[in-house]
């Protein structure tokens, strides 16, 4: 670059010494060349400043004001990275709490089906209901809760796994069997009321 050289001049510079590589190498004509080179991304920013609003203004000042701008877009680069990384770790501690909430309260209600929850919330069998039918369900459900199994609903079907080995993408299918537990036995609770039983309590299992 020449000593108060303008923008269009240094831009005019540089595509006419590329125009040359390019023909000696290809064997083109000058203005094929330039053709050519103004085709390609670098070309076209060197066209742009050839042509654009900045194109008398001094070289060197330019430069100085395009090395300002580019070091401000890359502040505003490394601004706009942390703020994106700062909202995944905000998502990441919201998922970790939900998550740890969520299993404590899976803890929580192990232990009151451990302690034969199934069988208060049941209550006293309906007409034509076997009581003996009731205890079993009572039983079997206690005996999962020691066991530390729970239930998962996915596409319809029921499966059981240790609330040890629960992870985050079993939520969906556990909150689905919960969902589905609790409506049989409000829809239950229901039938039982509408016989005459006094009101009783509700819990999760």
């Amino acid at each position: 670059m020449q000593e108060n050289q303008s923008v269009c001049e240094m831009a005019t510079e540089v595509l006419a010494r590329q125009a040359a590589a390019r023909a000696r190498r290809t064997g083109e004509s000058l203005e094929l060349a330039l053709k050519a080179i103004l085709q390609t991304e670098a070309g076209r920013r060197l066209g742009q400043l050839r042509d654009g609003l900045n194109r008398d203004e001094r070289a060197e000042r330019w430069q100085a004001s395009l090395a300002q701008e580019r070091a401000e877009e890359r502040r505003q680069g490394r601004l706009r990275e942390e703020r994106r990384r700062h909202r995944e770790e905000e998502r990441d501690r919201a998922r970790q709490a939900a998550w740890e909430s969520f299993m404590r309260k899976e803890r929580r209600d192990l232990e009151l089906r451990r302690e034969g929850q199934l069988a208060g919330l049941l209550g006293e069998a309906l007409p034509g209901e076997p009581s003996e039918a009731l205890r079993r369900l009572a039983c079997e459900d206690q005996r999962q809760a020691e066991e530390g199994l729970v239930a998962l609903t996915s596409n319809g079907k029921v499966y059981y796994k240790r609330v040890g080995e629960l992870t985050e993408a079993d939520m969906a299918a556990r909150i689905a069997a919960i969902r589905l537990r609790d409506a049989w036995l409000k829809e239950r609770r229901d039938h039982w009321l509408d016989y005459g039983g006094g009101s009783r309590g509700e819990g999760r299992l």
